[in-house]
């Protein structure tokens, strides 16, 4: 009895060029089209075009900038060292110093959907209803965030806008747009 062995290599019915490139044609298409979903959003929202695409360029090039507010205590941790004495390796614990946590605020994902959220709730006059919404919205997504060590606070990404939507939908479906925005960018 004779067994047949069939090696796990992956074959590619195009050359490897031609794939890359329509591999980046596709995520080039997926790109123009999630930035016209969310120009579409911005419309929605009762902001011109080209603000549309102001507002979300300054996002995406505003998460490269943090803004520190506060340095928060430094912390002392034992780290491990490997010695070498006479051939024999040992570890040794370390003491240093962590520089602490550094809470910033970031331009892209904060100061700007913060802006935005202040010009909708004034210019769609639904300040209390804002606020309900983002309260409600606040504590729900805080009482799933999780702090992680070395990350941050962490949050599922689909939480904020999904509880947002509900919340803006039952406070009034009338103004649903503006108010899932300024839930949802309170929540981040």
């Amino acid at each position: 009895m004779t067994h047949m062995h069939f090696g796990h290599a992956q074959y590619l019915p195009i050359a490897l060029p031609l794939f890359a490139l329509l591999a980046g044609a596709l995520a080039l298409l997926l790109i123009l089209v999630q930035i016209r979903v969310l120009r579409y959003a911005y419309m929605q929202l009762g902001v011109s075009s080209g603000t549309a695409f102001f507002l979300l360029f300054a996002s995406l090039f505003g998460s490269y900038i943090n803004i520190p507010i506060a340095a928060l205590g430094q912390e002392t941790m034992v780290t491990e060292r490997e010695v070498t004495y006479f051939g024999m390796r040992y570890i040794v614990p370390v003491m240093v110093g962590s520089p602490g946590v550094i809470l910033a605020v970031n331009v892209g994902g904060a100061v700007i959907p913060t802006l935005l959220s202040i010009y909708l709730l004034t210019k769609n006059r639904l300040w209390k209803r804002g606020l309900i919404a983002i309260a409600c919205v606040a504590v729900i997504c805080h009482g799933l965030a999780q702090p992680v060590h070395g990350v941050g606070i962490a949050l599922p990404i689909f939480v904020p806008p999904l509880v947002a939507a509900v919340i803006a939908a039952v406070v009034s479906w009338k103004n649903a747009a503006p108010l899932a925005y300024a839930g949802a960018a309170s929540a981040c």
